[in-house]
C-alpha cells in the first residue's frame, strides 16, 4: 500500500464519521424540537378540553374559543407530523450507507 492509498483510506474514513456526527447532531436537535412541539400539542390539547368544559358548561356559548383552540391544536399537530418526517428523512439519509454505496 502506498502512501497515497493510505492516505485517501484515512481520509475517507474521516469523512465519513464527520458525516455519522453531524447527522447525530442533527438527530438531537430535531428530537429537542420534536419535544417541545409535543409539549406544545398537549398545551394546546389540554385548552381544547377547558374550552369544551366551559362551553358545555355554561349558558353562555364559547364555541368561537372552542373553535380557536381546535386551530391550535391542528397547528401543533402538523408541526409534530412536520419534525417527525425530518427526523425519518435524516434517519434515511445515513451517510455511512452512502459512502460505503460508492
Amino acid at each position: 500500500m502506498t502512501w497515497d492509498e493510505f492516505y485517501g483510506k484515512v481520509k475517507t474514513t474521516v469523512g465519513k464519521a464527520a458525516d455519522k456526527i453531524n447527522q447525530t447532531a442533527d438527530l438531537a436537535t430535531l428530537q429537542v424540537k420534536l419535544n417541545m412541539a409535543e409539549h406544545k400539542l398537549k398545551d394546546a390539547y389540554a385548552e381544547l378540553g377547558k374550552a369544551a368544559y366551559k362551553h358545555f358548561s355554561d349558558d353562555e356559548s364559547s364555541a368561537e374559543t372552542v373553535a380557536a383552540t381546535m386551530t391550535l391544536v391542528e397547528e401543533a399537530q402538523k408541526a409534530v407530523d412536520a419534525l417527525k418526517a425530518e427526523i425519518e428523512a435524516v434517519k434515511a439519509d445515513d451517510p455511512t450507507k452512502k459512502a460505503s454505496e460508492e
